[in-house]
């Protein structure tokens, strides 16, 4: 059997896809670019409504404690939707522009959750946060 042109490089695409898919499988993450994503977002906003369908993001409609204006936010990077089923109607959700933590603000409790990359946590300026064990 002969192979022609066309079913060489339609084999060359197939192996490059698969060869890619494995890739973006395994744990090729690069922790150092997400972080950098991570530490630009900012959302103070308490919340009004939640989408009602799951998402992979976050996207919250509330109003800026602030500036008292309605606003909306989205997470783009999937790390605050999480923390979606500790969310509620009234809480003030609270991610600064610099600072790697994602608090949620109930009535009588602050959540506060610290950026993570493959199990590790970060500092803003892309350093793993160094962590006391016991001993």
């Amino acid at each position: 059997m002969k192979y022609t042109d066309s079913r060489i490089k339609l084999f060359k695409y197939y192996l490059l896809f698969n060869i890619l898919f494995l890739y973006s499988c395994s744990n090729g993450i690069d922790c150092g670019l997400l972080v950098k994503f991570a530490v630009e977002n900012e959302c103070i906003i308490i919340v009004n409504k939640l989408p009602s369908s799951p998402s992979p993001t976050l996207d919250a409609i509330g109003i800026n404690p602030t500036t008292k204006k309605e606003c909306e936010c989205s997470d783009g990077g999937r790390w605050w939707s999480q923390y979606r089923n500790e969310i509620e109607i009234g809480d003030t959700i609270i991610k600064r522009k610099g600072e790697l933590t994602f608090n949620i603000h109930k009535k009588n409790t602050i959540i506060s959750h610290e950026w993570e990359c493959k199990g590790e946590i970060y500092n803003p300026d892309g350093t793993i946060k160094e962590v006391l064990k016991k001993q």
